[in-house]
């Protein structure tokens, strides 16, 4: 059974948007929603699965910054090339991670279901506990 929040959104709708919010990197956007979901439905299965989003988009930009931090050493010639396919290969695979987490959290909280993203499931239930 589909539950309806306050505002008359399925519960699930903010998870969803927030984890969609995630794949495209727009952390900020994506904590607005939390802070909405928290604030205004008040429902604590809503609230905890917006977090997982948030926190995935968190550590999606928090990565972003670390290899953006070590691009000045992109410039040190020769070695720089192959420092700079190096990080934007681990950039990539960190970017196709968070896709497959998002998607995959969209697809169970669709269906009412916890998203149980990897280390950020655990991390949420100690907040909540």
């Amino acid at each position: 059974m589909m539950r309806k929040g306050n505002y008359g959104f399925n519960l699930w709708f903010y998870p969803a948007m927030a984890f969609l919010l995630a794949i495209f990197g727009q952390t900020l956007l994506c904590g607005l929603i939390t802070i909405f979901a928290i604030a205004a439905e008040k429902d604590e299965w809503t609230s905890r699965q917006t977090m997982e989003a948030f926190f995935l988009s968190l550590v999606n930009a928090l990565v972003s910054v670390i290899i953006d931090l070590f691009g000045i050493i992109t410039w040190i010639p020769f070695v720089g090339t192959g420092i700079s396919a190096i990080l934007n290969f681990c950039a990539a695979v960190i970017g196709l991670i968070v896709l497959i987490l998002a998607v995959i959290g969209i697809l169970r909280v669709s269906k009412n279901e916890e998203a149980r993203i990897p280390f950020i499931h655990g991390f949420v239930n100690k907040i909540f506990a």
